[in-house]
Protein backbone atom coordinates (compact mmCIF):
# COMPACT_ATOMS: atom_id res chain seq x y z
CA UNK A 1 0.00 0.00 0.00
CA UNK A 2 1.24 3.60 -1.03
CA UNK A 3 2.41 5.12 2.29
CA UNK A 4 2.38 9.10 2.63
CA UNK A 5 6.01 9.92 3.92
CA UNK A 6 6.92 13.01 5.91
CA UNK A 7 8.68 14.72 2.96
CA UNK A 8 5.93 14.26 0.60
CA UNK A 9 3.78 15.48 2.79
CA UNK A 10 5.64 18.50 3.37
CA UNK A 11 8.08 20.27 0.89
CA UNK A 12 7.73 23.60 3.07
CA UNK A 13 9.79 26.72 1.90
CA UNK A 14 12.90 26.41 3.86
CA UNK A 15 14.47 28.35 6.32
CA UNK A 16 11.10 30.31 7.74
CA UNK A 17 11.58 32.11 10.70
CA UNK A 18 9.03 31.38 13.64
CA UNK A 19 7.20 34.01 15.21
CA UNK A 20 6.51 32.88 18.83
CA UNK A 21 3.11 33.86 20.18
CA UNK A 22 3.82 33.89 23.78
CA UNK A 23 1.77 35.38 26.95
CA UNK A 24 1.58 33.94 31.37
CA UNK A 25 -1.44 32.30 30.97
CA UNK A 26 -2.63 29.64 29.15
CA UNK A 27 -3.28 29.87 25.42
CA UNK A 28 -6.69 28.79 25.40
CA UNK A 29 -7.47 31.07 27.94
CA UNK A 30 -7.03 33.61 26.17
CA UNK A 31 -10.37 34.01 24.22
CA UNK A 32 -10.51 36.60 21.56
CA UNK A 33 -13.60 39.06 21.38
CA UNK A 34 -14.23 38.70 17.92
CA UNK A 35 -17.16 36.46 17.67
CA UNK A 36 -16.77 33.65 14.48
CA UNK A 37 -19.16 31.40 12.70
CA UNK A 38 -19.95 27.65 14.36
CA UNK A 39 -16.96 25.18 13.15
CA UNK A 40 -16.73 21.48 13.94
CA UNK A 41 -13.34 20.31 15.14
CA UNK A 42 -11.47 16.23 14.26
CA UNK A 43 -8.38 14.77 15.53
CA UNK A 44 -6.04 12.20 15.22
CA UNK A 45 -2.33 11.81 13.48
CA UNK A 46 0.59 9.48 13.14
CA UNK A 47 2.87 9.76 15.97
CA UNK A 48 1.23 8.17 19.20
CA UNK A 49 -2.08 7.23 17.56
CA UNK A 50 -2.77 4.48 19.83
CA UNK A 51 -3.32 7.16 21.89
CA UNK A 52 -6.99 7.04 20.20
CA UNK A 53 -7.34 4.01 21.84
CA UNK A 54 -8.11 5.33 25.23
CA UNK A 55 -11.07 6.71 25.62
CA UNK A 56 -10.37 9.10 28.74
CA UNK A 57 -7.81 10.76 26.76
CA UNK A 58 -10.89 12.19 24.37
CA UNK A 59 -13.23 12.29 27.00
CA UNK A 60 -14.59 15.71 26.17
CA UNK A 61 -13.34 16.47 23.25
CA UNK A 62 -15.82 13.40 22.39
CA UNK A 63 -18.63 14.85 24.23
CA UNK A 64 -18.61 18.46 22.53
CA UNK A 65 -19.03 16.64 19.19
CA UNK A 66 -15.08 15.95 18.41
CA UNK A 67 -14.70 13.94 15.29
CA UNK A 68 -11.62 11.62 14.65
CA UNK A 69 -9.29 12.36 11.87
CA UNK A 70 -7.67 8.99 9.97
CA UNK A 71 -4.31 9.77 8.90
CA UNK A 72 -3.61 6.85 6.65
CA UNK A 73 -0.04 6.43 7.69
CA UNK A 74 -1.05 6.27 11.75
CA UNK A 75 -3.90 4.13 10.89
CA UNK A 76 -2.17 1.42 8.87
CA UNK A 77 0.73 1.08 11.95
CA UNK A 78 -2.38 0.04 14.49
CA UNK A 79 -3.19 -3.91 14.73
CA UNK A 80 -6.61 -4.70 13.85
CA UNK A 81 -7.32 -5.24 17.58
CA UNK A 82 -6.42 -1.36 18.65
CA UNK A 83 -8.42 -0.26 15.54
CA UNK A 84 -11.75 -2.13 16.29
CA UNK A 85 -10.93 0.15 19.97
CA UNK A 86 -10.74 2.94 18.21
CA UNK A 87 -13.90 2.57 16.02
CA UNK A 88 -15.48 1.80 19.44
CA UNK A 89 -14.58 4.65 21.44
CA UNK A 90 -15.71 6.94 18.26
CA UNK A 91 -18.74 5.24 17.74
CA UNK A 92 -20.97 8.26 17.35
CA UNK A 93 -18.19 10.55 15.98
CA UNK A 94 -17.92 11.83 12.43
CA UNK A 95 -14.96 10.27 10.78
CA UNK A 96 -12.42 11.63 8.17
CA UNK A 97 -9.76 9.67 6.25
CA UNK A 98 -6.61 11.18 4.63
CA UNK A 99 -5.12 9.26 2.21
CA UNK A 100 -2.45 10.10 -1.31
CA UNK A 101 -3.76 10.99 -4.15
CA UNK A 102 -3.21 8.60 -7.64
CA UNK A 103 -2.64 10.89 -10.63
CA UNK A 104 -3.46 7.88 -12.85
CA UNK A 105 -6.02 5.28 -13.09
CA UNK A 106 -4.10 2.75 -11.75
CA UNK A 107 -2.75 4.75 -8.61
CA UNK A 108 -6.37 6.09 -8.03
CA UNK A 109 -7.46 2.40 -8.08
CA UNK A 110 -4.97 1.57 -5.69
CA UNK A 111 -5.98 4.04 -3.14
CA UNK A 112 -9.22 3.08 -4.07
CA UNK A 113 -8.82 -0.55 -2.91
CA UNK A 114 -7.18 0.77 0.01
CA UNK A 115 -10.26 2.40 1.39
CA UNK A 116 -11.91 -0.01 0.45
CA UNK A 117 -10.22 -2.56 2.45
CA UNK A 118 -8.94 -0.45 5.63
CA UNK A 119 -11.95 1.56 5.89
CA UNK A 120 -14.91 0.79 4.73
CA UNK A 121 -14.97 -2.76 5.16
CA UNK A 122 -14.64 -1.82 8.75
CA UNK A 123 -18.13 -0.04 8.99
CA UNK A 124 -16.31 3.42 8.78
CA UNK A 125 -18.65 5.52 7.11
CA UNK A 126 -16.48 8.80 6.77
CA UNK A 127 -17.45 12.59 5.99
CA UNK A 128 -15.29 13.10 4.29
CA UNK A 129 -11.90 11.86 2.61
CA UNK A 130 -8.98 14.19 2.14
CA UNK A 131 -6.69 13.29 -0.76
CA UNK A 132 -3.10 14.66 -0.89
CA UNK A 133 -3.50 16.38 -4.15
CA UNK A 134 -0.50 18.52 -4.29
CA UNK A 135 1.66 16.74 -2.38
CA UNK A 136 5.19 16.66 -4.17
CA UNK A 137 3.95 20.22 -5.93
CA UNK A 138 1.98 17.68 -8.44
CA UNK A 139 -0.73 20.10 -10.06
CA UNK A 140 -3.32 17.53 -10.67
CA UNK A 141 -5.68 18.47 -13.74
CA UNK A 142 -9.76 18.73 -13.06
CA UNK A 143 -9.84 15.54 -15.30
CA UNK A 144 -6.91 13.60 -13.05
CA UNK A 145 -9.45 14.97 -9.91
CA UNK A 146 -12.31 13.51 -11.53
CA UNK A 147 -10.57 10.33 -12.02
CA UNK A 148 -9.66 10.01 -8.88
CA UNK A 149 -13.07 10.70 -7.25
CA UNK A 150 -14.85 8.18 -9.86
CA UNK A 151 -12.07 5.54 -8.49
CA UNK A 152 -13.00 5.99 -4.62
CA UNK A 153 -17.50 6.29 -5.86
CA UNK A 154 -16.69 3.32 -7.34
CA UNK A 155 -15.12 1.06 -4.21
CA UNK A 156 -18.24 1.94 -2.91
CA UNK A 157 -17.41 5.86 -1.89
CA UNK A 158 -20.73 7.29 -1.04
CA UNK A 159 -22.09 10.39 -2.16
CA UNK A 160 -22.79 11.20 0.80
CA UNK A 161 -18.67 11.37 1.39
CA UNK A 162 -16.93 14.45 0.47
CA UNK A 163 -14.28 13.81 -1.43
CA UNK A 164 -11.86 16.72 -0.61
CA UNK A 165 -8.42 17.94 -2.22
CA UNK A 166 -5.66 19.02 -0.18
CA UNK A 167 -4.03 21.87 -1.42
CA UNK A 168 -0.49 22.60 -1.11
CA UNK A 169 0.35 24.42 -4.29
CA UNK A 170 1.29 27.30 -1.46
CA UNK A 171 3.13 26.01 0.47
CA UNK A 172 6.13 24.64 -2.30
CA UNK A 173 9.20 27.36 -3.15
CA UNK A 174 8.44 27.26 -7.06
CA UNK A 175 5.42 28.87 -6.63
CA UNK A 176 6.79 31.48 -4.18
CA UNK A 177 7.19 34.13 -6.60
CA UNK A 178 4.07 33.89 -8.62
CA UNK A 179 1.16 33.09 -5.35
CA UNK A 180 -0.81 36.40 -6.18
CA UNK A 181 -1.34 35.51 -9.13
CA UNK A 182 -2.49 32.14 -8.71
CA UNK A 183 -4.85 32.65 -5.57
CA UNK A 184 -7.86 30.33 -6.22
CA UNK A 185 -9.87 33.25 -7.26
CA UNK A 186 -7.81 33.61 -10.32
CA UNK A 187 -7.56 29.77 -11.45
CA UNK A 188 -10.10 28.32 -13.17
CA UNK A 189 -8.58 24.83 -13.04
CA UNK A 190 -8.28 24.95 -9.18
CA UNK A 191 -12.07 26.31 -9.00
CA UNK A 192 -13.22 23.37 -11.14
CA UNK A 193 -11.63 20.80 -8.66
CA UNK A 194 -12.71 22.68 -5.61
CA UNK A 195 -16.40 22.63 -7.57
CA UNK A 196 -16.18 18.63 -8.22
CA UNK A 197 -15.17 18.08 -5.12
CA UNK A 198 -17.71 20.38 -3.27
CA UNK A 199 -14.78 21.73 -1.10
CA UNK A 200 -11.37 22.49 -0.16
CA UNK A 201 -8.88 21.38 2.35
CA UNK A 202 -6.24 23.08 2.71
CA UNK A 203 -2.66 22.10 4.55
CA UNK A 204 -1.37 25.42 6.27
CA UNK A 205 0.29 24.33 9.54
CA UNK A 206 0.12 27.66 12.22
CA UNK A 207 3.26 27.93 13.22
CA UNK A 208 4.52 27.99 9.56
CA UNK A 209 1.61 30.38 8.50
CA UNK A 210 3.13 33.19 10.77
CA UNK A 211 6.72 33.17 8.85
CA UNK A 212 5.26 33.28 5.42
CA UNK A 213 5.29 36.31 3.76
CA UNK A 214 1.89 38.21 3.56
CA UNK A 215 1.19 37.16 0.09
CA UNK A 216 0.81 33.64 1.61
CA UNK A 217 -1.68 34.80 3.98
CA UNK A 218 -3.81 36.42 1.41
CA UNK A 219 -3.82 33.13 -0.22
CA UNK A 220 -5.25 31.16 2.27
CA UNK A 221 -7.96 33.50 3.34
CA UNK A 222 -8.76 33.95 -0.70
CA UNK A 223 -9.02 30.14 -0.84
CA UNK A 224 -10.92 29.77 1.99
CA UNK A 225 -13.96 32.96 1.12
CA UNK A 226 -13.74 31.79 -2.76
CA UNK A 227 -14.81 28.45 -1.35
CA UNK A 228 -17.19 29.47 1.25
CA UNK A 229 -18.90 32.00 -1.70
CA UNK A 230 -19.73 29.26 -3.47
CA UNK A 231 -21.78 27.21 -0.54
CA UNK A 232 -19.10 24.45 -0.49
CA UNK A 233 -16.91 22.90 2.46
CA UNK A 234 -13.64 24.30 4.13
CA UNK A 235 -11.17 22.07 6.31
CA UNK A 236 -7.77 23.50 7.33
CA UNK A 237 -5.58 21.31 8.91
CA UNK A 238 -3.59 22.38 11.76
CA UNK A 239 -0.60 20.58 12.41
CA UNK A 240 2.71 21.29 14.69
CA UNK A 241 5.47 21.55 11.90
CA UNK A 242 7.95 22.67 14.05
CA UNK A 243 5.86 24.68 16.54
CA UNK A 244 6.75 21.96 19.45
CA UNK A 245 5.74 23.26 22.48
CA UNK A 246 4.30 26.69 21.26
CA UNK A 247 1.67 24.34 19.19
CA UNK A 248 -1.09 25.67 21.16
CA UNK A 249 -0.31 29.25 21.08
CA UNK A 250 0.26 28.90 17.21
CA UNK A 251 -2.84 27.81 16.49
CA UNK A 252 -5.03 29.96 18.65
CA UNK A 253 -3.22 32.91 17.06
CA UNK A 254 -4.30 31.40 13.92
CA UNK A 255 -7.84 30.88 14.41
CA UNK A 256 -7.45 34.56 15.77
CA UNK A 257 -6.36 35.49 12.55
CA UNK A 258 -9.03 33.53 10.32
CA UNK A 259 -11.38 35.40 12.76
CA UNK A 260 -9.78 38.77 12.00
CA UNK A 261 -10.10 38.21 8.15
CA UNK A 262 -13.73 36.44 8.33
CA UNK A 263 -12.74 33.24 6.98
CA UNK A 264 -12.60 30.60 9.88
CA UNK A 265 -13.12 27.19 7.76
CA UNK A 266 -16.07 25.04 8.21
CA UNK A 267 -13.66 22.82 9.95
CA UNK A 268 -10.25 22.30 12.01
CA UNK A 269 -8.70 19.17 11.17
CA UNK A 270 -5.76 18.68 14.26
CA UNK A 271 -3.24 15.88 13.48
CA UNK A 272 0.60 15.18 13.04
CA UNK A 273 2.31 13.88 10.62
CA UNK A 274 5.89 12.19 12.11
CA UNK A 275 6.13 8.81 11.71
CA UNK A 276 9.76 8.21 14.02
CA UNK A 277 9.42 11.26 16.24
CA UNK A 278 11.70 11.78 18.88
CA UNK A 279 11.62 10.18 22.59
CA UNK A 280 10.54 14.21 24.03
CA UNK A 281 8.38 14.59 20.99
CA UNK A 282 5.44 17.00 22.81
CA UNK A 283 3.11 16.86 19.88
CA UNK A 284 1.77 13.35 19.64
CA UNK A 285 -1.83 12.40 19.75
CA UNK A 286 -1.55 11.95 23.13
CA UNK A 287 -4.17 13.40 25.90
CA UNK A 288 -6.84 16.45 25.52
CA UNK A 289 -5.43 17.63 28.93
CA UNK A 290 -2.22 17.93 27.65
CA UNK A 291 -1.76 21.13 25.43
CA UNK A 292 0.55 20.79 23.05
CA UNK A 293 -0.55 17.51 22.12
CA UNK A 294 -3.20 16.73 18.54
CA UNK A 295 -6.22 16.02 21.19
CA UNK A 296 -4.95 18.94 23.51
CA UNK A 297 -4.97 21.39 20.73
CA UNK A 298 -7.85 20.26 19.32
CA UNK A 299 -9.79 20.83 22.65
CA UNK A 300 -8.62 23.71 23.23
CA UNK A 301 -9.87 24.60 19.31
CA UNK A 302 -13.13 23.18 20.87
CA UNK A 303 -13.42 25.82 23.56
CA UNK A 304 -12.55 28.65 21.23
CA UNK A 305 -16.36 28.11 19.53
CA UNK A 306 -19.20 30.16 19.19
CA UNK A 307 -22.17 28.95 20.53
Amino acid sequence: MPAITSSARRRIFPGARIILFTGLLSPWLMVSTIHAAEFSVFAGGVAGVEALTVATNSTAFRAAGGGLYLHNNGWVDLTPAQRKQVIGIFSNAPVAIELGFGGNDNSAKVWASACRKSYLSLGIKPTFIAANAFANDNHPTPQQWSAYMAALRAASVTTNTLILPTFEFQNFRPNLDTLAQNTVSHRPDFQAIIRAAGGIVLDTPAGYFFSREPAYHVWVVDAIRWTRAQGLKTVVIVSPHSSKNNFAAHSLKFLGFLRAQQAVPDIFAVENYNPEPPADYPNVVGNENQPNTALGVARGLQLQKTF
